[in-house]
């Protein structure tokens, strides 16, 4: 069962961070105009720049403003979307693609606007489960269910993951860099995105609490 949402490191509302986030997502919508929004994958260079935090708080604020919102958890080597939420970490991700079925039978509601898909149980090779075409198939049902898809995925340099989920398409991904990530490590992980022509769509500072977007 599970238990009562913790909401740990969730902004508040009315915080400035909260507006950082925004503004992240007015950015976003404005690289696709009127067209579908693509899922926002977002993921760092390496461990430890904050990323689940920033992607479970984004998919917040974009649920508080009434869109229907879609929180993937794909780092299936360290899922933590469903301590954050407070959610049952089993079944999720995992267990839809093995077992297939629908969406609405494995999410989780996390508020009125935003449902969170959490890892499921534990998996090795997790770079084919994130290659799969029913990975693909899941993220094509979310974004015709949701207004927006947030995908919380590994990072870029500790596996094949990222690299596996940009392939399907429709995915725009989210650097998310800290004062501790080495701009060598960020630079050759863009350059390995780049090889599988996945769409970069920018990178977050995440400072002391502070959340700032800087596009390319």
């Amino acid at each position: 069962m599970a238990s009562r949402p913790s909401r740990r490191g969730l902004v508040d509302p009315g915080s400035p961070s909260a507006e950082a986030f925004r503004s992240l997502r007015l950015a976003l919508q404005l690289r696709v105009g009127s067209e579908r929004q693509p899922a926002v994958l977002i993921t760092s260079a390496e461990p430890g720049a904050g990323k689940s935090t920033v992607a479970g708080n984004f998919a917040l604020v974009s649920a508080l403003a009434h869109a229907r919102v879609l929180l993937i958890d794909a780092d299936l080597r360290r899922p933590v979307q469903h301590e954050i939420f407070g959610l049952s970490r089993s079944p999720g991700l995992v267990e839809m693609l093995a077992l297939g079925g629908r969406l609405d039978q494995f999410v989780q509601s996390a508020s009125p606007e935003l449902d969170v898909l959490t890892a499921g149980r534990d998996v090795a090779r997790t770079g084919d489960i994130s290659s799969s075409s029913r990975m693909g198939a899941l993220l094509n049902e979310a974004s015709e269910s949701y207004d927006v898809v947030v995908v919380d995925s590994a990072p870029v340099l500790a596996t094949a993951d990222v690299e596996g989920i940009a392939s399907h398409g429709g995915v725009e991904i989210v650097f998310v860099a800290d004062r501790s990530s080495r701009s060598r490590a960020v630079v050759k992980a863009v350059r390995r995105l780049e090889l599988v022509e996945a769409k970069i769509a920018g990178i977050v500072l995440n400072r002391e609490g502070q959340q700032d977007a800087y596009g390319y």
